[in-house]
């Protein structure tokens, strides 16, 4: 069970975030869910990405205060604050299927078509993934992306696209 005191704790004295959700609805995939000062954050995951540590595919939702990512978090999870778990203190709880390429492209055609289930009411988001932003703006197609990096001046485009929206 957590409160708002403790998310509090968390994020001013201790790692800047609590992680309150895992979510596995794409086979070998982990939906995480953080909550930060004024933002939600989201990443999705392989077992492969926890090893390595790198590789997941982040979303940050802004807000205007910290009440309203609360009353944000419990809306999009479904469950009031001291439903929350604190995965922060166990940190090594996995329950990852194996991982398969389908999933991978069910999620970013799900991103694509804006299909995604995402918290709401945020003043913007930011999507910290060159392929994903490519993706979600429709420039990447998830079922055909072959080589994309190899071509710099594609990469360079996407690097200069503007990565906030109001909306989703």
């Amino acid at each position: 069970m957590m409160d708002i005191d403790e998310i509090k704790r968390y994020i001013h004295v201790g790692s800047g975030y609590v992680e309150i959700a895992r979510d596995y609805n794409y086979k070998g995939i982990c939906r995480r869910t953080f909550i930060r000062e004024n933002e939600i954050q989201i990443d999705f995951c392989t077992a492969g990405n926890i090893e390595i540590d790198e590789g997941e595919t982040t979303f940050y939702f802004c807000y205007e205060s910290f009440e309203d990512v609360i009353k944000s978090a419990e809306y999009f999870l479904k469950k009031n604050v001291s439903e929350w778990t604190n995965y922060n203190r166990t940190w090594n709880e996995w329950n990852f299927e194996p991982y398969d390429e389908e999933s991978h492209n069910r999620l970013f055609d799900d991103l694509q078509n804006h299909r995604l289930e995402f918290p709401e009411n945020f003043r913007y988001m930011r999507i910290c993934s060159i392929y994903a932003l490519g993706v979600f703006l429709g420039k990447i197609n998830p079922y055909n992306d072959k080589n994309i990096f190899d071509d710099t001046d594609f990469v360079k485009y996407l690097c200069s696209l503007e990565n906030e929206f109001d909306r989703y």
